[in-house]
């Protein structure tokens, strides 16, 4: 059986300058990866006095996310520059004492289902503003999904006052942000001193900040919410709450729009695929609205993310600093070294998946053999896996489920978008598309 292969960036074959790589780095993270890091085992590389080890061997996956998480417990210097004037101590850059008091409490909060009420209030009034639009109108997928996520993340961590205008200014501010630590903002970033790194954020980074602590305060009077269980934790201060919203917001907002846009754009590829889809909604919902406990009922329509997941992993490159000498997989890792796991590379690798480029929904059915083991990370694994992934999940498949009953997506001419990556991965900065009801 076989599926539509989307398009990937360009792979050189042979070693490369490092100015040449670093060049591609400007561009993308994806556009470092050689063919021949999609047969091999990993490989090394001294960059700017960097000794970075890739590791493609399950088994080196494992050791490095989980049974020497210990070791590899922090994340590269390069990473907080980037995220700490925004995030503060956040999980996602914590670390130490402080990443094991506050992941407990997090989790927690994040465990929970999701208000039902809030996601079926956002997918309805998306799928009635798509009623409102005549047939053929053009939609922006891209800048659509990435409003859509910012309702459903905002409403479900701040309840109503995190209604559209909030949620339209935090994604505006996060592309903002975004904008000046992806691409060529990212070198700059991490050429820069640490000071002048944060002043480059600073007012933006502020911005969200001031937005954040007003949704907050209105969400810890609602016992329901997971911001009002997060303040709850024992020492959780203003300061703390505000990380925690933030790390939340600014992961999940890029994981859940990428998510959503990338599923619409391979249903698009795929009729097979769509039809698949609509049998499925139609069979086991008839029309009515998704509820939460639909999911179990949904196997087709989490077969299809969980691929398109594979395909483009939210966190492209995974980066770790060695605490102390040991070793992976039989390699002597020498301490401070970076070790790099990179699931766009794992998830799309020879010896581990068959025809790994083609989109497949059918590997992830019930009945399908299980992926190889340390072989599917979209979230990462181990200890600092996200917190967030099954909500993510959830919310996308309720969210698909309710719109793709009414409505169908169609690729208007022109090239097909090729994924860029900095410190998360995107399916394009814009992708048009028109809108058809079934």
């Amino acid at each position: 059986m076989t599926g539509p292969a989307p398009p990937f960036p360009t792979r050189h074959k042979g070693q490369i300058p490092v100015t040449e790589l670093l060049a591609k780095a400007s561009r993308s993270l994806l556009d470092v990866w050689g063919e021949e890091m999609f047969h091999s085992r990993g490989t090394v590389l001294d960059v700017l006095g960097q000794r970075l080890m890739v590791f493609n061997r399950p088994e080196a996956v494992e050791q490095v996310l989980v049974t020497q998480a210990d070791s590899f417990a922090a994340k590269p210097a390069q990473l907080r520059k980037c995220l700490a004037p925004l995030m503060g101590e956040g999980l996602f850059i914590a670390e130490g004492a402080g990443w094991r008091g506050r992941r407990p409490a997090t989790a927690a909060a994040t465990a929970c289902p999701a208000p039902p009420r809030a996601i079926a209030a956002v997918a309805a009034e998306w799928r009635d503003l798509w009623r409102t639009r005549p047939a053929g109108a053009r939609i922006e997928l891209v800048g659509a999904m990435e409003a859509c996520a910012a309702e459903l993340l905002c409403r479900m961590l701040f309840g109503a006052a995190g209604g559209r205008v909030a949620s339209a200014e935090l994604a505006r501010l996060a592309a903002a942000y975004r904008g000046k630590i992806s691409g060529k903002g990212l070198i700059t970033m991490l050429a820069l001193p640490e000071s002048l790194a944060r002043m480059r954020v600073s007012g933006e980074a502020r911005r969200i900040h001031g937005a954040v602590d007003r949704l907050v305060e209105g969400a810890r009077r609602l016992p329901d919410h997971p911001m009002a269980r997060l303040a709850e934790a024992p020492g959780m201060t203003k300061a703390m709450l505000r990380q925690e919203a933030i790390s939340l917001l600014a992961m999940g907002l890029d994981a859940l729009a990428g998510l959503l846009a990338a599923a619409w754009f391979l249903l698009a590829l795929s009729p097979k695929a769509e039809a698949g889809l609509h049998a499925e909604l139609a069979e086991q919902l008839g029309g009515r609205p998704p509820e939460a406990e639909d999911i179990a009922r949904l196997p087709v329509t989490r077969a299809l993310l969980l691929e398109t997941l594979r395909l483009y992993p939210p966190v492209p490159l995974l980066m770790r600093v060695a605490a102390r000498e040991t070793e992976v997989a039989g390699v002597p890792v020498p301490a401070g070294s970076l070790a790099c796991v990179a699931p766009w590379v794992i998830h799309r690798h020879q010896a581990l998946w068959d025809a790994p480029d083609e989109f497949r929904p059918a590997r992830f059915m019930p009945d399908a053999p299980a992926p190889k083991p340390f072989a599917y990370l979209p979230f990462g694994l181990g200890p600092r896996h996200c917190v967030g992934k099954e909500m993510t999940v959830n919310m996308a498949m309720l969210l698909l489920a309710t719109l793709a009953q009414e409505f169908r997506l169609h690729l208007t001419p022109g090239p097909l978008p090729v994924p860029q990556a900095g410190l998360t991965l995107r399916l394009a900065e814009r992708l048009p598309m028109r809108l058809e009801r079934r």
